[in-house]
């Protein structure tokens, strides 16, 4: 890669997809709390998965129950209790809904733990894997997942909601859910105050329903841009603003390139990625239709009859300079496609009453005093959010890493790939590729984990194009 040299005294070890180590997989009894079973040893593998476009963490453990993983005690005729060894399906017994402690940790000493209290995993369904009629053992999947994921189908919200919107995400997910994996730094502050009813809605339907009604009171401004991600971790839930993921800060560097491992990697990046896809997500037409770049807002105040026509282009100067983008900027379209003349550049059309003197709380008097107010700010938030939500995945990479337990779904990486044809020799293309490398965002990760090896599986987008930043904070790559 350019600058970086050729001496290996300028390069770093490329680290390989070495096995990670299963710490602790143990099932929790629904019968009896205090009978708990250990998969360690018969675990063949396991999947975690972390999205932003999901509610909750995921998990898949593949394991053989060989029949004798636990002990039973039964009653014997006239001989007292006997004891049998079973299997742990049915010892248990597994059924659904058990208690499950997991807890991994990668070759750099990374953890991710789900354990005793409030983090824990549950499995959500177990499914029998087919296996030859002549081997004695038999082989299960269980699909795991958060508390708040089962809780959300007996949970409603049954009350009226006021106030900023990311002080109302955060109390239905201590009020109602109860959840205790929430922290302070990860739910960031809105600027949009919102009544709502909850209309005994499900708590994750209502957050996400408030998510596209958000606007950063850090990095978006109101009429320019809007929309929230609401996800979880491991390390608890999160509600971001999109403006704010496209610039979080860069947690690793990672390399794409075709040189022998032998060779090392340039310094100034963490890891080396052992397969790459790059996907260019600007379907032309698909992006029109859903507004990703301009559209029309009309707008009719039912209290004056007042009938308003805007527009929003995130073409314009004084649009685009107040995105907050993860690359340099937003795909050039071209200019065949404009339409000239008033009110004629747009590409969808959203139609809507405005929210004058909607759900105003408080006593009477406060009520009439407001209610020639809106509820709701329609037009410099919803069309907004469509622009944002849909240019957002313009891009995507897909890359496998060895496994790396510190990534997270929502983190910002860094990326570079070689610049096809700069070279005759394609695994010594020093030339790094302006137009896909920079800066991403992880969308969704899987750490797959077997007794042989581990990998670590990424997702990543972002709004933009162009090379920004470089693999080291501070450091200009020329």
């Amino acid at each position: 890669m350019a600058g970086q040299g050729n001496k290996n005294t300028n390069r770093n070890a490329v680290r390989p997809a070495a096995p990670a180590l299963l710490k602790t997989i143990n099932v929790v009894s629904n019968e009896d709390k205090g009978s708990t079973v250990s998969l360690l040893q018969g675990a063949v593998r396991v999947l975690y998965w972390e999205s932003i476009l999901a509610d909750t963490v995921s998990a898949s453990i593949i394991f053989t129950d060989s029949g004798n993983t636990m002990t039973r005690t039964k009653k014997g005729q006239g001989a007292g209790k006997r004891k049998k060894k079973v299997s742990a399906v049915e010892g248990l017994p597994i059924t659904g809904g058990e208690t499950v402690e997991l807890k991994f940790t990668d070759n750099s000493e990374n953890t991710i733990s789900f354990g005793k209290g409030e983090n824990n995993l549950f499995i959500n369904s177990i499914a029998p894997i087919p296996t030859d009629s002549q081997t004695t053992s038999k082989s299960y999947e269980l699909i795991l997942t958060s508390k708040e994921y089962i809780d959300n189908e007996k949970e409603r919200v049954r009350y009226c909601g006021s106030g900023q919107i990311s002080d109302q995400v955060k109390d239905i997910l201590e009020k109602v859910l109860k959840s205790k994996k929430v922290k302070e730094e990860d739910i960031e502050t809105t600027q949009v105050e919102y009544q709502y009813i909850g209309n005994n809605k499900k708590p994750f339907y209502v957050i996400n329903h408030l998510s596209t009604k958000a606007v950063s009171a850090e990095n978006q401004e109101i009429g320019v841009s809007a929309g929230y991600f609401f996800w979880e971790t491991s390390e608890g839930y999160h509600f971001k603003s999109i403006d704010t993921l496209c610039v979080g800060e860069q947690k690793k560097s990672i390399l794409y390139n075709e040189t022998p491992d032998s060779a090392g990697m340039p310094k100034g990046y963490d890891i080396k990625a052992l397969t790459l896809d790059v996907d260019n997500r600007v379907n032309v037409q698909q992006k029109l239709s859903q507004g990703a770049y301009s559209n029309r807002r009309i707008e009719i105040n039912p209290f004056t009859t007042e009938y308003k026509v805007d527009l929003i282009d995130a073409f314009d100067p004084k649009v685009q300079d107040k995105l907050e983008l993860a690359g340099d900027k937003l795909p050039t379209p071209n200019e065949e496609f404009f339409k000239e003349g008033a009110d004629a550049d747009f590409s969808r059309t959203t139609f809507f009453f405005s929210t004058v003197g909607q759900l105003n709380m408080g006593e009477a008097e406060e009520q009439i005093e407001k209610s020639k107010d809106e509820n709701l700010e329609k037009g410099k938030i919803v069309n907004q959010a469509i622009m944002r939500y849909n240019q957002l995945f313009a891009s995507q990479i897909t890359i496998t890493i060895p496994g790396e337990f510190s990534l997270h779904a929502g983190d910002t990486v860094y990326m570079d790939i070689p610049q096809i044809g700069e070279s005759e020799n394609k695994s010594c293309a020093d030339e790094v590729n302006k137009e896909d490398g920079g800066l991403y965002i992880i969308a969704d990760l899987c750490h797959y984990i077997t007794a042989k090896d581990t990998y670590t599986k990424l997702n990543l987008i972002r709004d933009s194009v162009g090379r920004t930043g470089s693999p080291t904070k501070g450091k200009t790559f020329n």
